[in-house]
C-alpha cells in the first residue's frame, strides 16, 4: 500500500492528480490511498509520518509550498516530496528541501507515471530504514541508518542521531525489537548501540569517536559477541 499526500487548492488540478496517481500506481501492481488537502496548514497540523509521496503544490493559500516542504521536513527527511507548479522556475529551490522532482501544469498522465515509477522504487529502498516516533507535540520520523545509539532516563526515551538528538515516549525493549537486525547491540540497561558507530571498546567503555558510554559487567560478553560477529570476526 503506498499512501500519498496531495497538497492542491485547485479542486480539478487535485481531482486530476488524484485520478492519474491512482492508475498509474495500479499499473505498476500496487496498491494507494490519496488523501487530498487543499491547504498546508492542515496537511502539517495532521501529519503522523504515514505518508509515502507528497505532491505539493507551489502555490498555495496561507502558506505557500516552499515554505510547507521546509515544515515537513522537520518532521519527515525520508518521505518522497514532488512539487506541481504553473511555471518551473518556482521549483528551483527544491534541492534545499531534497524534493524528487517536480511537474508542470498541466500534468499529464504520462508524466505522473514516470514520477510514481521513480517514487516507489525510492520508497522501496527506504521504507524498512525509518521510525515513527511519537511525541508530545505530534511523531517525529527518523531514519535508522542516522541513530547513533538510544537511551532510556526516568522513562524517556532520547534518539542519539547524526541529525541532532530526538526525545520520544515508548520502550526501549521495543525499540530494540525493531532495531535488532539493524546492528544495534544494549550495553547496558538503559543505552542501545549502533554498532556501524562503535569505534573502539576498552574495559568497561565503548566509544563512539569522541563519545563514550558505559558497558555493563553483565552486558560486556553478548555485547563483544554482538560486535565480533557484526566486524565478521566471530567470538
Amino acid at each position: 500500500m503506498i499512501n500519498v499526500a496531495i497538497v492542491e487548492d485547485t479542486l480539478k488540478d487535485a481531482e486530476t492528480l488524484k485520478d492519474y496517481t491512482r492508475r498509474a500506481v495500479e499499473m505498476v501492481n500496487e496498491t494507494c490511498e490519496i488523501t487530498v488537502f487543499n491547504n498546508a496548514v492542515d496537511f502539517l497540523d495532521g501529519y503522523r509520518g504515514n505518508f509515502d509521496i507528497v505532491f505539493m503544490d507551489i502555490e498555495l493559500p496561507d502558506i505557500n509550498g516552499m515554505d510547507a516542504a521546509k515544515k515537513l521536513r522537520l518532521l519527515d527527511e525520508s518521505v518522497v516530496l514532488i512539487f506541481v507548479t504553473n511555471m518551473a522556475q518556482f521549483a528551483v529551490g527544491g534541492y534545499a528541501v531534497d524534493a524528487m522532482d517536480f511537474m508542470v501544469k498541466p500534468v499529464s498522465y504520462e508524466n505522473v507515471c514516470i514520477k510514481i515509477s521513480r517514487a516507489i522504487k525510492k520508497i522501496e529502498g527506504k521504507r524498512e530504514e525509518k521510525l515513527v516516533l511519537p511525541g508530545k507535540s505530534g511523531v517525529t520520523v527518523i531514519m535508522i541508518p542516522q541513530i547513533r545509539y538510544v537511551e532510556i532516563m526516568n522513562h524517556r526515551l532520547t534518539f542519539f542521531t547524526t541529525q541532532g538528538d530526538v526525545a520520544a515516549v515508548g520502550s526501549l525493549s521495543k525499540i530494540e525489537e525493531k532495531l535488532l537486525r539493524f546492528n544495534f547491540s544494549r550495553c547496558n540497561n538503559y543505552s542501545l548501540v549502533n554498532l556501524n558507530f562503535v569505534t573502539k571498546v576498552e574495559d568497561y567503555t565503548v566509544w563512539l569517536d569522541k563519545e563514550m558510554l558505559t558497558v555493563s559487567r553483565a552486558r560486556k560478553r553478548p555485547f563483544l559477541k554482538d560486535l565480533a560477529d557484526f566486524l565478521g570476526g566471530g567470538v
